[in-house]
C-alpha cells in the first residue's frame, strides 16, 4: 500500500542507512523525475554503474524492502541477483532488469572472462539504455545498425549478443534471430568480404626485430624474445612449462590454451642463448605471473584459465600506455607501415620457418603442429602474408636451398632414368615421416 510522504522518507531513510552502515556494494537511489527506484553499483567510493529497478517504486515500502533485500543479496554474491518473481515484470518492462538477469546467467553460463566480455558490455553500455518496455524489434533494430556485408564481424557479434538473452529464457528471440542470420552474405560475396575485412600484419625483417629486442629492458626482451622465437599466442607464454635441452618449448591444452598440447622448436635457435631465453626462465616466467596473474575457476573438475586475454592485454598496454618504443615495420600488402602487435610475431614465426634453413627439412604440416593449429588454417591465415621473395625463399628452401640439392646416397652415383635428386629428396623427407 502507499505511504504517506513523512513515513515513505522515514522508511526510505532507514534502508538506505542500513546498506550504507553495511557497506554494500549496492545502494538504493532516487531520481527526482521519475518514480521508480534506482540501484547505485560502488565500489569504494567510486560509482560503478547506476541501473533503473521498474517497475518497483519509491512510493512502495514493499517495493523498497524488495529492493533493500536484492542490494543485500547482490553484495553477498558479488553481482546483482534476479530474483524468479520479477521474470514477468522484467519481460514485460524493464530493460535494465532484463540486462541484469542476463548478465547473472551468462556469467554461470561461460567461465572465461574473454568468452562474455563482448555479451556482457554490449548488454550494460548498449541495451541497458534502451526505451522502455521491452521490445523484441528494439533488439533486431539495434543488430541492423551493423551492415552484414560491410561490418559482418560486428554485425555477428551483436547477434551473438542476442543469442545469449535468448539462452537466458528471458524473452524468446528465436525469430529475430533466425531473420538476422539469413542476413549473413554468402557465396562469392562472403569470400570476397573475408578477403577485404582480414587484417593485414605487419611481419617485421628478423634484422630488424633483433635489433628491437637488443635494446629492451631484461624481462620484456625476455618475454617478446620467446614469443617470437616460438610462435606463440601471447596467452601460451604465460602457461608454458618450459623449454628442454634441445630447445624445444612446451605448451600444455587442458582447458589452459585455447588448443591442446603442442610443442615447438626455436626458430632461430640462436635467439635461446642471445635472450636467455632457457636460462632465465625461471625467475621471468614467475614475475610474468605475478606482474599478471592468471586465474582459474574449476568447472566440472577442470581448472580452467578464464582470463586469458587480460593477462595478454597486459602487453598492449606496455606500449599504450607505458611509452615502451615501438617497432615499425611495412604491412605485409606493402600499402604503408606500421607497428608490430605482439601477435604479429607470431606469424612472424609462420613465415621465418617456411624459409629458414633450419626448418628445411619440415613440412607445413609440421610447422601447423608446432603453432598448434591444422594445416589449413596454416596456409590460409599465417603464410597468406609471405611477399614474392619471402614466397621465393619457401620455394627454394623445399629444394634443398639450390637448383640441384645434393642427395649424400647417390653422390657421385649415376641415378636410373626418370629419378631425380628431387624426387629422392622427397622420397627421404616421406620416409623419416613415417609415410613411406
Amino acid at each position: 500500500m502507499p505511504l504517506s510522504r513523512s513515513h515513505r522518507l522515514d522508511f526510505w531513510d532507514q534502508c538506505v542507512q542500513e546498506l550504507r552502515a553495511r557497506r554494500s556494494r549496492f545502494r538504493l537511489r532516487r531520481d527526482s523525475n521519475s518514480p521508480f527506484i534506482y540501484i547505485r553499483e560502488v565500489h569504494g567510493a567510486a560509482k560503478v554503474r547506476e541501473f533503473s529497478l521498474r517497475p518497483l517504486l519509491c512510493s512502495h515500502n514493499e517495493d523498497v524492502e524488495a529492493a533493500r533485500d536484492l542490494c543485500l543479496q547482490g553484495h553477498r554474491l558479488g553481482r546483482w541477483p534476479i530474483h524468479p518473481s520479477q521474470q514477468q515484470a522484467v519481460v514485460e518492462h524493464s530493460w535494465s532488469l532484463l540486462v541484469e538477469a542476463c548478465v547473472v546467467d551468462i556469467e554461470l553460463r561461460i567461465a572465461k572472462e574473454g568468452s562474455r566480455v563482448h555479451a556482457i558490455n554490449d548488454l550494460r553500455k548498449r541495451i541497458a539504455r534502451f526505451r522502455d518496455p521491452v521490445d523484441p524489434q528494439q533488439l533486431q533494430n539495434w543488430a541492423q545498425e551493423k551492415d552484414p556485408l560491410r561490418s559482418l564481424k560486428s554485425f555477428n557479434r551483436r547477434i551473438e549478443t542476442l543469442s545469449q538473452i535468448h539462452r537466458s529464457g528471458l524473452l524468446d528471440l528465436s525469430a529475430v534471430l533466425q531473420r538476422l542470420r539469413a542476413l549473413r552474405p554468402k557465396g562469392a560475396a562472403e569470400k570476397i568480404r573475408k578477403a577485404s575485412a582480414m587484417r593485414v600484419r605487419v611481419i617485421p625483417a628478423d634484422d630488424d626485430l633483433q635489433n628491437w629486442l637488443d635494446r629492451l629492458d631484461p624481462f620484456l626482451q625476455w618475454v617478446f624474445a620467446t614469443i617470437a622465437t616460438y610462435g606463440l599466442r601471447p596467452h601460451e607464454l604465460w602457461h608454458a612449462t618450459g623449454i628442454d635441452a634441445k630447445g624445444w618449448i612446451s605448451i600444455p591444452g587442458d582447458m589452459k590454451t585455447k588448443t591442446g598440447e603442442h610443442f615447438a622448436p626455436p626458430v632461430p635457435e640462436a635467439w635461446v642463448e642471445r635472450y636467455g631465453l632457457r636460462r632465465h626462465w625461471g625467475r621471468f616466467h614467475a614475475q610474468l605471473n605475478r606482474r599478471w596473474t592468471v586465474r582459474f575457476v574449476q568447472v566440472s573438475g577442470v581448472q580452467i584459465a578464464v582470463n586469458n586475454v587480460a593477462v595478454s592485454n597486459g602487453l598492449y598496454k606496455e606500449f599504450q600506455r607505458k611509452g615502451l618504443q615501438k617497432l615499425w615495420a611495412p604491412l605485409a600488402d606493402g600499402e604503408g607501415m606500421d607497428w608490430v602487435r605482439p601477435y604479429d610475431l607470431r606469424h612472424a614465426y609462420a613465415i621465418r620457418c617456411a624459409t629458414s634453413s633450419e626448418t628445411a627439412d619440415a613440412f607445413d604440416d609440421d610447422m601447423a603442429q608446432w603453432m598448434g593449429h591444422g594445416l589449413d588454417i596454416h596456409r590460409r591465415i599465417y603464410l597468406r602474408w609471405m611477399n614474392a621473395s619471402r614466397k621465393k625463399e619457401s620455394m627454394q628452401r623445399r629444394r634443398g636451398g639450390t637448383l640441384n640439392p645434393v642427395v649424400p646416397s647417390v653422390v657421385g652415383a649415376a641415378l636410373p632414368q626418370g629419378i631425380t635428386p628431387e624426387l629422392i629428396a622427397m622420397a627421404m623427407k616421406l620416409k623419416a615421416a613415417g609415410i613411406a
